[in-house]
């Protein structure tokens, strides 16, 4: 029997069917209001899961809604998942793992399973998250900035005036309008901040780290960046696969 590893982010719900640890084929997701359709979808599944593994990052009822969908239909209870202070090959650098995302250490978890160690691991979703992790899979600490989608929204606040953006995977650097301006700014600035922050990284640990993008965002920021990294967007519900 395969297992079903769920990531419950800020805007999406993610997830994939498991088997000996290892993630089959490529995750699925839907937004936070696109239950029904979620739910459609594991009811197709040809048999229940062995387990259910969830990680959840979020405050919201979605998580409440899951529990509740999986123990309805199939009798099955829920792993959630929290940061441990080592685990999964990974050894955390805070002083309390309860304040590092759980997401971010999977993440990490991911990243060893998968040999890229040591990496820099950042993880692009409605927040960016950068973790760097050494090759005996210690973390160093990381830190955390606006992903795209935040920045639309920080703007959209303070300056309701400007247009709506369009995100695409051909924005020139230098545009000709207000729209195509704010689209270059988030995503060629938001490339040039990653790579940056990855060569920063790189240069001030003891050894050269891998940059490894995961999360919604990474494809798109994958084309801006100037820099080889290496793509793997499923990487958090890899490392929840992963763990024993």
């Amino acid at each position: 029997m395969k297992d079903l590893v769920v990531d419950i982010g800020n805007s999406r719900v993610k997830w994939a069917l498991a088997e000996h640890g290892r993630v089959i084929g490529s995750g699925r997701a839907v937004t936070h209001d696109g239950l029904e359709l979620l739910f459609a979808e594991w009811s197709r599944l040809t048999a229940p899961p062995r387990c259910v593994r969830l990680v959840n990052v979020t405050h919201t009822p979605v998580g409440q809604a899951i529990t509740d969908w999986v123990d309805a239909t199939w009798r099955a209870t829920v792993q959630a998942t929290a940061t441990p202070a080592a685990g999964g090959g990974i050894t955390i650098a805070y002083p309390d793992p309860a304040q590092l995302g759980t997401d971010r250490w999977l993440a990490m978890v991911g990243a060893r399973v998968a040999g890229d160690l040591p990496a820099c691991v950042i993880d692009c979703g409605s927040a960016i998250t950068l973790d760097v992790v050494d090759r005996e899979g210690h973390h160093q600490g990381g830190l955390i900035l606006p992903g795209l989608t935040a920045q639309q929204a920080g703007i959209a606040k303070i300056a309701p005036a400007l247009p709506p953006v369009e995100l695409g995977p051909a924005t020139p650097l230098l545009t000709q309008s207000t729209a195509e301006a704010l689209a270059s700014g988030y995503l060629h600035g938001t490339a040039s901040a990653i790579q940056g922050l990855a060569r920063r990284c790189s240069v001030e640990s003891a050894e050269p780290v891998t940059p490894v993008l995961t999360g919604g965002d990474a494809p798109l920021i994958a084309r801006y960046l100037d820099m080889d990294a290496r793509l793997r967007p499923d990487l958090v519900l890899e490392g929840l696969a992963a763990l024993p």
